[in-house]
């Protein structure tokens, strides 16, 4: 039983309309926490545009994106966050044995390896701390890529 009930399309109010719209366009879904999330439009659409400004935009590849995205869902061990992440890779166009090739560190560039890696890494101790992670993390990626 769900702690907080999930809102369809016709219980939402115009502002996450739009989103669920927008999810409905682009994946053919809307995912089940944005239908909890419904329940506080504002933070929700919010939300969504934090997440595309991350996920969408930057000098980052959206795809190095997504694998980092997969490698931290995997070590926090979150399958709803493993399953989204393995889905977007696929849609990315990237290979059936993708996951595979991650986990097992294998046919990815070196900068592949070193950035995912790395975003092990940072999930375990995320305080940035440790300076030989984070001069690590320099030598890949400008402050505005790191943030």
């Amino acid at each position: 039983m769900a702690l907080i009930s999930k809102l369809e399309k016709d219980q939402v109010e115009e502002i996450a309309r739009e989103v669920y719209e927008k999810f409905e366009k682009e994946t053919g879904n809307v995912p089940e926490w944005v239908k909890v999330m419904a329940h506080r439009p504002e933070i929700l659409k919010g939300f969504v545009e934090l997440f595309n400004s991350i996920m969408k935009k930057g000098t980052i590849e959206p795809v190095l994106k997504w694998k980092i995205a997969y490698v931290v869902s995997q070590t926090l061990k979150c399958p709803f966050c493993v399953d989204v992440t393995e889905r977007m890779l696929k849609k990315f166009g990237e290979p059936e044995d993708i996951i595979e090739r991650i986990k097992e560190k294998k046919q990815l560039s070196d900068e592949e390896k070193e950035t995912l890696e790395l975003a092990k890494d940072v999930t375990l101790d995320g305080h940035l701390d440790q300076p030989e992670i984070f001069e690590r993390l320099k030598k890949k990626f400008s402050s505005a890529q790191i943030i």
